[in-house]
Protein backbone atom coordinates (compact mmCIF):
# COMPACT_ATOMS: atom_id res chain seq x y z
CA UNK A 1 0.00 0.00 0.00
CA UNK A 2 1.09 3.77 0.33
CA UNK A 3 0.30 6.26 2.13
CA UNK A 4 -2.16 8.94 1.21
CA UNK A 5 -3.24 11.92 3.03
CA UNK A 6 -6.16 10.63 4.24
CA UNK A 7 -4.50 7.63 5.76
CA UNK A 8 -1.93 9.82 8.18
CA UNK A 9 -5.12 11.97 8.94
CA UNK A 10 -6.10 8.59 11.25
CA UNK A 11 -3.27 8.69 13.49
CA UNK A 12 -3.79 9.65 16.86
CA UNK A 13 -2.14 13.09 16.79
CA UNK A 14 -4.15 14.18 13.92
CA UNK A 15 -7.29 12.69 14.44
CA UNK A 16 -8.77 15.78 15.56
CA UNK A 17 -7.57 17.82 12.81
CA UNK A 18 -10.09 19.43 10.19
CA UNK A 19 -9.65 19.61 6.54
CA UNK A 20 -11.14 22.75 5.95
CA UNK A 21 -10.35 22.99 2.25
CA UNK A 22 -8.82 21.11 -0.70
CA UNK A 23 -10.87 18.04 0.15
CA UNK A 24 -10.90 16.54 -3.13
CA UNK A 25 -6.58 15.85 -2.68
CA UNK A 26 -7.01 13.64 0.29
CA UNK A 27 -6.32 10.64 -2.34
CA UNK A 28 -2.45 12.07 -2.94
CA UNK A 29 0.13 9.30 -1.28
CA UNK A 30 2.73 11.03 1.01
CA UNK A 31 5.60 10.51 0.65
CA UNK A 32 7.37 12.32 3.87
CA UNK A 33 6.81 15.27 6.65
CA UNK A 34 8.36 18.30 7.17
CA UNK A 35 8.24 22.09 8.85
CA UNK A 36 8.08 25.28 6.89
CA UNK A 37 8.67 28.29 8.79
CA UNK A 38 10.82 31.56 7.08
CA UNK A 39 12.87 34.41 8.78
CA UNK A 40 12.30 36.20 5.51
CA UNK A 41 9.15 36.06 4.13
CA UNK A 42 10.02 38.03 0.96
CA UNK A 43 12.82 35.44 0.69
CA UNK A 44 10.53 32.17 1.14
CA UNK A 45 9.12 32.73 -2.61
CA UNK A 46 11.97 34.24 -4.28
CA UNK A 47 14.76 31.87 -3.18
CA UNK A 48 13.83 29.23 -1.33
CA UNK A 49 10.81 28.64 -3.38
CA UNK A 50 12.09 28.83 -6.92
CA UNK A 51 10.04 28.42 -10.03
CA UNK A 52 10.07 24.54 -11.72
CA UNK A 53 11.27 23.43 -8.43
CA UNK A 54 10.10 19.40 -7.26
CA UNK A 55 9.58 19.45 -3.48
CA UNK A 56 8.83 16.14 -2.27
CA UNK A 57 5.43 14.65 -2.06
CA UNK A 58 5.79 15.76 1.62
CA UNK A 59 2.80 16.94 4.21
CA UNK A 60 4.12 20.37 5.39
CA UNK A 61 3.58 21.96 8.77
CA UNK A 62 3.04 25.47 9.26
CA UNK A 63 2.20 28.43 11.72
CA UNK A 64 2.41 31.06 9.16
CA UNK A 65 4.29 32.71 12.13
CA UNK A 66 6.25 34.67 10.06
CA UNK A 67 3.50 36.23 7.60
CA UNK A 68 0.54 35.15 10.08
CA UNK A 69 -1.58 38.67 9.36
CA UNK A 70 -0.66 38.49 5.45
CA UNK A 71 -3.19 36.38 3.43
CA UNK A 72 -1.53 37.24 -0.28
CA UNK A 73 1.72 35.79 1.03
CA UNK A 74 0.47 32.36 2.86
CA UNK A 75 -1.67 32.00 -0.80
CA UNK A 76 1.46 32.34 -2.64
CA UNK A 77 3.18 29.82 0.15
CA UNK A 78 0.34 27.08 -0.60
CA UNK A 79 0.16 27.90 -4.36
CA UNK A 80 3.78 27.30 -5.01
CA UNK A 81 3.71 24.26 -2.18
CA UNK A 82 0.80 22.55 -4.72
CA UNK A 83 2.69 24.00 -7.80
CA UNK A 84 6.09 21.82 -6.23
CA UNK A 85 4.33 18.52 -5.83
CA UNK A 86 3.89 18.51 -1.80
CA UNK A 87 0.37 17.10 -1.18
CA UNK A 88 -0.90 19.20 1.88
CA UNK A 89 -0.52 22.17 4.20
CA UNK A 90 -1.04 21.40 8.45
CA UNK A 91 -2.14 24.77 10.44
CA UNK A 92 -1.10 25.13 13.41
CA UNK A 93 -1.80 27.66 16.40
CA UNK A 94 -4.90 29.36 14.76
CA UNK A 95 -5.85 31.64 16.86
CA UNK A 96 -3.01 32.14 19.28
CA UNK A 97 -0.11 33.41 16.24
CA UNK A 98 -2.58 32.81 13.12
CA UNK A 99 -5.44 35.24 14.00
CA UNK A 100 -7.75 32.93 11.80
CA UNK A 101 -8.08 30.73 8.23
CA UNK A 102 -8.99 33.57 5.59
CA UNK A 103 -11.11 32.17 3.38
CA UNK A 104 -9.43 32.87 0.11
CA UNK A 105 -6.58 30.94 1.54
CA UNK A 106 -9.78 28.14 1.90
CA UNK A 107 -11.20 28.95 -1.72
CA UNK A 108 -7.51 28.70 -3.05
CA UNK A 109 -7.03 25.43 -1.57
CA UNK A 110 -10.47 24.08 -2.81
CA UNK A 111 -9.37 25.22 -6.33
CA UNK A 112 -5.81 23.55 -6.56
CA UNK A 113 -7.35 20.31 -4.41
CA UNK A 114 -4.23 20.90 -2.45
CA UNK A 115 -5.55 19.69 1.05
CA UNK A 116 -5.27 22.38 4.39
CA UNK A 117 -5.85 20.85 7.60
CA UNK A 118 -5.94 23.26 10.68
CA UNK A 119 -5.03 21.33 14.10
CA UNK A 120 -7.69 21.85 16.50
CA UNK A 121 -7.28 24.88 19.03
CA UNK A 122 -5.07 23.17 21.70
CA UNK A 123 -2.03 25.26 22.77
CA UNK A 124 -0.41 21.90 23.96
CA UNK A 125 0.25 20.26 20.43
CA UNK A 126 3.40 20.38 19.64
CA UNK A 127 4.62 19.46 15.88
CA UNK A 128 6.88 17.42 16.81
CA UNK A 129 4.14 14.37 17.64
CA UNK A 130 2.72 14.78 14.14
CA UNK A 131 6.44 14.42 12.58
CA UNK A 132 7.13 11.15 15.06
CA UNK A 133 3.49 9.45 13.86
CA UNK A 134 3.99 10.31 10.46
CA UNK A 135 7.26 9.56 10.00
CA UNK A 136 7.20 6.05 11.54
CA UNK A 137 3.88 5.09 9.89
CA UNK A 138 5.65 5.70 6.10
CA UNK A 139 8.79 4.11 7.60
CA UNK A 140 6.34 0.93 8.19
CA UNK A 141 4.86 1.44 5.52
CA UNK A 142 7.74 0.78 3.50
CA UNK A 143 9.06 -1.62 4.71
CA UNK A 144 6.35 -3.48 4.09
CA UNK A 145 5.52 -2.68 0.37
CA UNK A 146 8.04 -2.71 -2.18
CA UNK A 147 5.61 -1.60 -5.13
CA UNK A 148 7.95 1.17 -6.20
CA UNK A 149 6.79 1.13 -9.55
CA UNK A 150 3.20 2.05 -8.70
CA UNK A 151 3.64 4.32 -5.86
CA UNK A 152 5.85 6.34 -8.10
CA UNK A 153 3.75 6.41 -11.04
CA UNK A 154 0.79 7.62 -8.47
CA UNK A 155 2.90 10.47 -6.79
CA UNK A 156 3.76 11.64 -10.18
CA UNK A 157 0.34 11.60 -11.75
CA UNK A 158 -0.63 14.23 -9.09
CA UNK A 159 2.11 16.97 -10.64
CA UNK A 160 1.35 19.26 -13.00
CA UNK A 161 3.09 18.44 -16.34
CA UNK A 162 5.90 20.95 -16.22
CA UNK A 163 7.35 18.62 -13.20
CA UNK A 164 6.60 15.21 -14.92
CA UNK A 165 10.70 15.08 -16.02
CA UNK A 166 12.89 12.25 -16.02
CA UNK A 167 14.84 14.28 -13.00
CA UNK A 168 11.79 14.53 -10.83
CA UNK A 169 11.20 10.33 -11.57
CA UNK A 170 14.72 9.89 -9.75
CA UNK A 171 14.22 12.68 -7.17
CA UNK A 172 10.84 10.66 -6.16
CA UNK A 173 13.39 7.14 -6.15
CA UNK A 174 16.05 8.50 -4.37
CA UNK A 175 13.67 9.45 -1.35
CA UNK A 176 11.70 6.38 -1.85
CA UNK A 177 14.84 4.40 -1.54
CA UNK A 178 16.98 6.93 0.67
CA UNK A 179 19.84 6.65 -2.11
CA UNK A 180 22.18 8.36 -4.40
CA UNK A 181 20.78 7.59 -7.91
CA UNK A 182 22.77 8.32 -10.74
CA UNK A 183 22.13 7.49 -14.28
CA UNK A 184 25.08 7.84 -16.94
CA UNK A 185 25.47 6.57 -20.07
CA UNK A 186 27.75 3.54 -20.92
CA UNK A 187 31.19 5.46 -21.13
CA UNK A 188 29.75 6.44 -17.54
CA UNK A 189 28.96 9.98 -18.64
CA UNK A 190 26.67 11.35 -16.14
CA UNK A 191 23.27 12.17 -17.55
CA UNK A 192 21.05 12.82 -14.14
CA UNK A 193 22.36 12.67 -10.53
CA UNK A 194 20.13 12.88 -7.82
CA UNK A 195 21.97 12.68 -4.33
CA UNK A 196 20.62 11.86 -0.93
CA UNK A 197 21.09 13.70 1.14
CA UNK A 198 20.20 16.57 -1.09
CA UNK A 199 23.11 18.84 -2.05
CA UNK A 200 26.28 16.50 -2.34
CA UNK A 201 25.78 16.25 -5.68
CA UNK A 202 29.36 17.57 -6.05
CA UNK A 203 30.92 14.99 -3.91
CA UNK A 204 29.74 12.17 -5.80
CA UNK A 205 30.42 13.33 -9.23
CA UNK A 206 34.27 13.12 -7.83
CA UNK A 207 33.59 9.68 -7.28
CA UNK A 208 32.81 8.14 -10.63
CA UNK A 209 36.04 5.70 -10.64
CA UNK A 210 33.94 3.63 -8.12
CA UNK A 211 30.84 3.03 -9.79
CA UNK A 212 33.33 1.98 -12.88
CA UNK A 213 34.48 -0.57 -10.46
CA UNK A 214 30.84 -1.27 -9.42
CA UNK A 215 30.16 -1.69 -13.24
CA UNK A 216 32.88 -4.35 -13.35
CA UNK A 217 31.59 -6.13 -10.97
CA UNK A 218 28.85 -8.76 -10.67
CA UNK A 219 27.99 -7.64 -7.44
CA UNK A 220 27.34 -4.38 -5.21
CA UNK A 221 30.25 -2.83 -3.73
CA UNK A 222 31.25 -0.85 -0.92
CA UNK A 223 30.94 3.04 -1.42
CA UNK A 224 34.19 3.90 0.00
CA UNK A 225 33.31 7.87 0.91
CA UNK A 226 30.65 7.11 3.04
CA UNK A 227 30.47 4.64 6.05
CA UNK A 228 28.59 1.21 5.47
CA UNK A 229 27.59 2.54 2.12
CA UNK A 230 27.21 0.34 -1.10
CA UNK A 231 27.29 1.13 -4.92
CA UNK A 232 24.43 -1.16 -6.72
CA UNK A 233 24.79 -1.47 -10.58
CA UNK A 234 22.31 -2.53 -13.16
CA UNK A 235 21.62 -1.26 -16.83
CA UNK A 236 18.78 -0.03 -18.81
CA UNK A 237 17.26 -0.22 -22.03
CA UNK A 238 15.10 2.10 -23.13
CA UNK A 239 13.16 1.83 -26.16
CA UNK A 240 14.21 4.99 -28.26
CA UNK A 241 17.55 5.84 -26.20
CA UNK A 242 20.89 3.83 -26.10
CA UNK A 243 21.67 1.47 -23.12
CA UNK A 244 22.39 3.26 -19.72
CA UNK A 245 23.89 2.65 -16.73
CA UNK A 246 21.75 3.31 -13.18
CA UNK A 247 23.48 3.15 -9.55
CA UNK A 248 22.23 3.29 -5.97
CA UNK A 249 24.66 4.16 -3.66
CA UNK A 250 22.90 3.61 0.16
CA UNK A 251 24.04 3.42 3.53
CA UNK A 252 21.95 1.76 5.96
CA UNK A 253 20.05 -1.20 4.88
CA UNK A 254 20.79 -3.39 1.96
CA UNK A 255 18.42 -3.18 -1.23
CA UNK A 256 17.38 -6.66 -2.11
CA UNK A 257 16.88 -7.83 -5.94
CA UNK A 258 13.37 -7.00 -6.05
CA UNK A 259 14.20 -3.61 -5.05
CA UNK A 260 16.91 -2.83 -7.49
CA UNK A 261 14.62 -4.37 -10.08
CA UNK A 262 11.78 -2.38 -9.09
CA UNK A 263 14.48 1.16 -9.33
CA UNK A 264 15.33 0.36 -12.85
CA UNK A 265 12.00 -0.68 -14.47
CA UNK A 266 11.01 3.26 -12.24
CA UNK A 267 14.12 4.69 -14.22
CA UNK A 268 13.22 3.24 -17.54
CA UNK A 269 9.66 4.03 -18.11
CA UNK A 270 10.72 7.58 -16.60
CA UNK A 271 13.20 7.81 -20.06
CA UNK A 272 10.69 6.28 -21.97
CA UNK A 273 7.82 8.52 -21.10
CA UNK A 274 9.69 11.79 -20.16
CA UNK A 275 12.56 11.62 -21.72
CA UNK A 276 12.00 12.29 -24.90
CA UNK A 277 12.56 15.10 -27.33
CA UNK A 278 10.10 17.47 -27.98
CA UNK A 279 6.95 16.16 -25.70
CA UNK A 280 6.31 13.07 -27.88
CA UNK A 281 4.24 10.53 -26.08
CA UNK A 282 5.33 7.01 -25.92
CA UNK A 283 2.00 4.79 -25.40
CA UNK A 284 4.37 1.56 -25.34
CA UNK A 285 4.80 1.86 -21.47
CA UNK A 286 1.46 1.61 -21.17
CA UNK A 287 1.23 -1.30 -23.70
CA UNK A 288 3.77 -3.30 -21.56
CA UNK A 289 1.75 -2.76 -18.84
CA UNK A 290 -1.44 -4.19 -20.30
CA UNK A 291 0.22 -7.01 -22.15
CA UNK A 292 2.11 -7.96 -19.16
CA UNK A 293 -1.15 -8.02 -17.40
CA UNK A 294 -0.34 -5.57 -14.77
CA UNK A 295 -3.39 -3.86 -13.81
CA UNK A 296 -2.58 -1.38 -10.58
CA UNK A 297 0.49 0.14 -13.32
CA UNK A 298 -1.50 0.08 -16.33
CA UNK A 299 -4.02 2.26 -14.62
CA UNK A 300 -1.54 4.48 -13.12
CA UNK A 301 -0.34 5.13 -16.87
CA UNK A 302 -3.56 5.57 -18.23
CA UNK A 303 -3.88 7.87 -16.05
CA UNK A 304 -0.73 9.86 -16.79
CA UNK A 305 -1.24 9.22 -20.56
CA UNK A 306 -5.16 10.21 -20.74
CA UNK A 307 -6.90 7.44 -21.13
CA UNK A 308 -9.95 6.14 -20.28
CA UNK A 309 -9.13 2.51 -20.53
CA UNK A 310 -12.12 1.06 -18.93
CA UNK A 311 -13.62 1.74 -22.32
CA UNK A 312 -10.53 -0.26 -24.38
CA UNK A 313 -11.74 -3.61 -25.20
CA UNK A 314 -10.41 -4.47 -28.82
CA UNK A 315 -6.71 -4.62 -30.55
CA UNK A 316 -5.11 -5.15 -33.56
CA UNK A 317 -1.75 -6.13 -33.94
CA UNK A 318 1.05 -5.95 -36.97
CA UNK A 319 3.71 -7.83 -37.66
CA UNK A 320 6.42 -9.27 -40.64
CA UNK A 321 9.46 -11.04 -40.55
CA UNK A 322 10.38 -9.09 -43.55
CA UNK A 323 13.83 -7.39 -43.53
CA UNK A 324 12.25 -3.80 -43.44
CA UNK A 325 9.14 -4.54 -42.23
CA UNK A 326 9.34 -2.22 -39.33
CA UNK A 327 10.15 0.58 -41.25
CA UNK A 328 7.47 -0.17 -43.41
CA UNK A 329 5.00 0.17 -40.36
CA UNK A 330 6.11 2.86 -38.98
CA UNK A 331 6.42 4.79 -42.20
CA UNK A 332 2.21 4.05 -41.90
CA UNK A 333 1.44 4.16 -38.27
CA UNK A 334 0.04 7.96 -39.01
CA UNK A 335 -1.92 6.32 -41.09
CA UNK A 336 -3.35 3.38 -39.50
CA UNK A 337 -4.13 5.22 -36.23
CA UNK A 338 -6.48 7.99 -38.39
CA UNK A 339 -8.19 5.43 -40.05
CA UNK A 340 -9.27 3.39 -36.30
CA UNK A 341 -9.64 7.27 -34.85
CA UNK A 342 -12.58 7.35 -37.24
CA UNK A 343 -14.31 4.32 -36.49
CA UNK A 344 -13.82 4.30 -32.34
CA UNK A 345 -13.46 7.19 -29.65
CA UNK A 346 -10.79 5.85 -27.76
CA UNK A 347 -7.85 5.02 -29.55
CA UNK A 348 -4.24 4.40 -29.05
CA UNK A 349 -0.82 2.41 -30.81
CA UNK A 350 2.87 1.99 -30.33
CA UNK A 351 5.00 -0.08 -31.10
CA UNK A 352 6.08 -3.12 -28.27
CA UNK A 353 7.98 -5.99 -28.85
CA UNK A 354 8.75 -5.14 -32.76
CA UNK A 355 4.94 -5.53 -33.24
CA UNK A 356 2.85 -2.23 -33.86
CA UNK A 357 -0.14 -2.49 -31.35
CA UNK A 358 -3.51 -0.15 -32.01
CA UNK A 359 -6.06 -0.57 -29.06
CA UNK A 360 -9.49 0.84 -28.92
CA UNK A 361 -13.08 1.00 -27.48
CA UNK A 362 -15.80 -0.46 -29.09
CA UNK A 363 -15.81 0.58 -32.80
CA UNK A 364 -19.18 2.53 -34.12
CA UNK A 365 -19.96 -0.73 -36.59
CA UNK A 366 -16.61 -3.41 -36.30
CA UNK A 367 -17.02 -4.35 -39.95
CA UNK A 368 -16.40 -1.29 -41.23
CA UNK A 369 -13.42 -0.31 -38.76
CA UNK A 370 -12.02 -3.71 -40.23
CA UNK A 371 -12.92 -3.11 -43.65
CA UNK A 372 -11.17 0.37 -43.63
CA UNK A 373 -8.00 -1.35 -41.89
CA UNK A 374 -7.47 -3.89 -44.68
CA UNK A 375 -7.62 -1.42 -47.21
CA UNK A 376 -4.48 0.30 -45.24
CA UNK A 377 -3.28 -3.26 -44.70
CA UNK A 378 -3.24 -3.86 -48.60
CA UNK A 379 -1.28 -0.88 -49.14
CA UNK A 380 1.33 -1.86 -46.03
CA UNK A 381 1.63 -5.11 -47.77
CA UNK A 382 2.14 -3.99 -51.25
CA UNK A 383 5.68 -2.55 -49.69
CA UNK A 384 6.04 -5.76 -47.66
CA UNK A 385 3.85 -9.07 -48.23
CA UNK A 386 5.10 -10.56 -44.75
CA UNK A 387 3.26 -8.12 -42.78
CA UNK A 388 0.03 -9.65 -41.25
CA UNK A 389 -3.18 -8.30 -38.92
CA UNK A 390 -4.18 -10.08 -35.78
CA UNK A 391 -7.33 -8.86 -34.50
CA UNK A 392 -9.14 -9.55 -31.03
CA UNK A 393 -12.24 -7.76 -29.74
CA UNK A 394 -14.35 -7.95 -26.92
CA UNK A 395 -11.55 -8.22 -24.14
CA UNK A 396 -12.64 -7.02 -20.79
CA UNK A 397 -9.56 -8.26 -18.35
CA UNK A 398 -5.80 -7.37 -18.99
CA UNK A 399 -5.18 -11.38 -18.15
CA UNK A 400 -7.80 -11.65 -21.07
CA UNK A 401 -5.37 -9.20 -23.49
CA UNK A 402 -2.21 -11.25 -22.37
CA UNK A 403 -3.64 -14.69 -23.18
CA UNK A 404 -4.59 -13.46 -26.47
CA UNK A 405 -1.33 -12.26 -26.92
CA UNK A 406 0.17 -15.20 -25.65
CA UNK A 407 -1.73 -17.06 -28.06
CA UNK A 408 -1.24 -14.94 -31.11
CA UNK A 409 3.14 -15.25 -30.50
CA UNK A 410 2.89 -18.98 -29.93
CA UNK A 411 0.13 -19.81 -32.45
CA UNK A 412 0.55 -17.31 -35.23
CA UNK A 413 3.13 -19.77 -37.65
CA UNK A 414 0.78 -22.75 -37.10
CA UNK A 415 -2.35 -20.39 -38.17
CA UNK A 416 0.17 -19.38 -41.45
CA UNK A 417 0.29 -23.19 -42.39
CA UNK A 418 -3.26 -23.42 -41.37
CA UNK A 419 -4.24 -20.65 -43.69
CA UNK A 420 -2.21 -19.46 -46.23
CA UNK A 421 -3.60 -17.18 -48.14
CA UNK A 422 -4.76 -15.10 -45.45
CA UNK A 423 -3.05 -12.11 -44.09
CA UNK A 424 -5.51 -11.03 -41.42
CA UNK A 425 -6.31 -13.70 -38.17
CA UNK A 426 -8.26 -13.62 -35.77
CA UNK A 427 -8.42 -15.03 -31.77
CA UNK A 428 -10.67 -17.64 -32.99
CA UNK A 429 -8.34 -18.88 -35.80
CA UNK A 430 -5.38 -18.63 -33.04
CA UNK A 431 -6.97 -20.59 -31.01
CA UNK A 432 -8.17 -23.28 -33.46
CA UNK A 433 -4.21 -23.50 -34.47
CA UNK A 434 -3.17 -23.89 -30.88
CA UNK A 435 -6.01 -26.73 -30.76
CA UNK A 436 -4.83 -28.44 -33.98
CA UNK A 437 -1.69 -28.22 -32.90
CA UNK A 438 -2.52 -29.95 -29.40
CA UNK A 439 -4.00 -32.62 -30.95
CA UNK A 440 -0.96 -33.76 -33.15
CA UNK A 441 1.02 -33.86 -29.82
CA UNK A 442 -1.40 -36.56 -28.77
CA UNK A 443 0.04 -38.76 -30.56
CA UNK A 444 -0.01 -40.96 -33.76
CA UNK A 445 -3.05 -42.94 -33.14
CA UNK A 446 -5.29 -39.62 -32.58
CA UNK A 447 -4.43 -38.07 -35.74
CA UNK A 448 -5.07 -41.43 -37.26
CA UNK A 449 -8.24 -40.98 -36.23
CA UNK A 450 -8.50 -37.39 -37.15
CA UNK A 451 -7.41 -37.95 -40.58
CA UNK A 452 -9.68 -40.97 -41.24
CA UNK A 453 -12.76 -39.08 -42.57
CA UNK A 454 -9.95 -37.71 -45.21
CA UNK A 455 -8.52 -41.22 -45.85
CA UNK A 456 -11.66 -42.51 -46.74
CA UNK A 457 -11.98 -39.89 -49.74
CA UNK A 458 -8.67 -40.05 -50.81
CA UNK A 459 -9.56 -43.96 -51.68
CA UNK A 460 -11.97 -42.88 -54.01
CA UNK A 461 -9.26 -42.28 -56.47
CA UNK A 462 -10.72 -39.19 -57.95
CA UNK A 463 -8.75 -37.63 -60.67
CA UNK A 464 -8.31 -34.39 -59.33
CA UNK A 465 -6.99 -33.53 -56.17
CA UNK A 466 -9.94 -33.67 -53.63
CA UNK A 467 -8.39 -32.57 -50.45
CA UNK A 468 -6.69 -29.75 -51.66
CA UNK A 469 -10.24 -28.70 -53.55
CA UNK A 470 -12.08 -29.41 -50.29
CA UNK A 471 -9.26 -27.64 -48.15
CA UNK A 472 -10.03 -24.33 -50.31
CA UNK A 473 -13.37 -24.41 -50.72
CA UNK A 474 -13.19 -24.54 -46.20
CA UNK A 475 -10.19 -22.97 -44.95
CA UNK A 476 -9.06 -20.52 -47.57
CA UNK A 477 -12.27 -19.36 -49.32
CA UNK A 478 -14.97 -19.91 -46.02
CA UNK A 479 -17.36 -21.93 -48.71
CA UNK A 480 -17.07 -19.30 -51.83
CA UNK A 481 -17.86 -21.28 -54.85
CA UNK A 482 -16.29 -18.23 -56.50
CA UNK A 483 -13.27 -17.53 -54.45
CA UNK A 484 -12.31 -21.33 -54.78
CA UNK A 485 -12.43 -21.09 -58.29
CA UNK A 486 -10.34 -18.26 -58.93
CA UNK A 487 -7.87 -19.80 -55.99
CA UNK A 488 -7.93 -23.18 -58.33
CA UNK A 489 -7.72 -21.74 -62.06
CA UNK A 490 -11.38 -23.67 -62.09
CA UNK A 491 -14.86 -22.54 -63.71
CA UNK A 492 -16.92 -22.27 -61.08
CA UNK A 493 -19.42 -25.11 -62.38
CA UNK A 494 -16.49 -27.38 -61.97
CA UNK A 495 -16.13 -26.46 -58.17
CA UNK A 496 -19.56 -26.90 -58.35
CA UNK A 497 -19.49 -30.65 -59.33
CA UNK A 498 -16.97 -31.52 -57.49
CA UNK A 499 -18.07 -30.34 -54.36
CA UNK A 500 -21.83 -32.38 -55.44
CA UNK A 501 -19.44 -35.40 -55.84
CA UNK A 502 -17.66 -35.19 -51.92
CA UNK A 503 -20.95 -34.50 -50.65
CA UNK A 504 -22.25 -37.66 -51.84
CA UNK A 505 -19.18 -39.25 -50.40
CA UNK A 506 -19.18 -37.75 -47.09
CA UNK A 507 -23.16 -37.75 -46.55
CA UNK A 508 -23.40 -34.48 -45.77
CA UNK A 509 -22.46 -30.84 -47.87
CA UNK A 510 -18.86 -29.14 -47.00
CA UNK A 511 -19.41 -26.24 -44.73
CA UNK A 512 -22.76 -27.47 -43.28
CA UNK A 513 -22.26 -26.79 -39.48
CA UNK A 514 -22.00 -28.91 -37.12
CA UNK A 515 -21.40 -31.89 -39.80
CA UNK A 516 -18.32 -30.14 -41.36
CA UNK A 517 -16.42 -29.33 -37.85
CA UNK A 518 -14.62 -32.85 -37.42
CA UNK A 519 -13.86 -32.47 -41.75
CA UNK A 520 -12.51 -28.68 -40.99
CA UNK A 521 -10.29 -30.13 -37.96
CA UNK A 522 -9.31 -32.77 -40.08
CA UNK A 523 -8.05 -30.39 -43.56
CA UNK A 524 -6.32 -28.25 -40.58
CA UNK A 525 -4.13 -30.71 -38.92
CA UNK A 526 -3.40 -32.26 -42.87
CA UNK A 527 -2.38 -28.62 -43.57
CA UNK A 528 -0.05 -28.85 -40.37
CA UNK A 529 1.45 -32.61 -41.06
CA UNK A 530 2.46 -31.52 -44.91
CA UNK A 531 3.93 -27.92 -43.59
Amino acid sequence: MSVTVEDALQLPSLRSAAVIGGSKGLKKIVSGISVLESADPKKLISDIFQSGEYLASELVITGFLDCATDVDLQCAVLRRLSEGGEVGLILFYVGVYMPKVDSRLIRLADELDFPLIQMPDNKSLRYGEVIREVSEYLYRDREQDIAIVSEILARITELPEHLRTVNVVLRMLGERLQATIVLTDLTFHILNLVSWPSGTEDTVRQHVDAMRRAAASQEMIAYPYAPKGLIYHTTIAPNASPAMRLFVIKEGLRLNPVQLEQAADVVRLGVNIWGQQHNAIVMSELIRAILQDDPIKMRRLADIFHVNIQEVHDIWTLYGDGDHYLEVLRAHQDELLDTLRSCADNVFCDFYDDRLFLFSSEPYELRTADTRLMKVLELIRSEDLSITMFFSGGLQTTTEVREAYLCYTTHLSDAKKIYPTRHRFTLGELEFAEECHNQIDRGEEVVRQILSRLTALQEKHFDWDVLHTLAVYLLDTECSMTASAELLHLHQNTIKYRINVIANTLGFRPGKIPDSMQLYRALAIDRLLQS
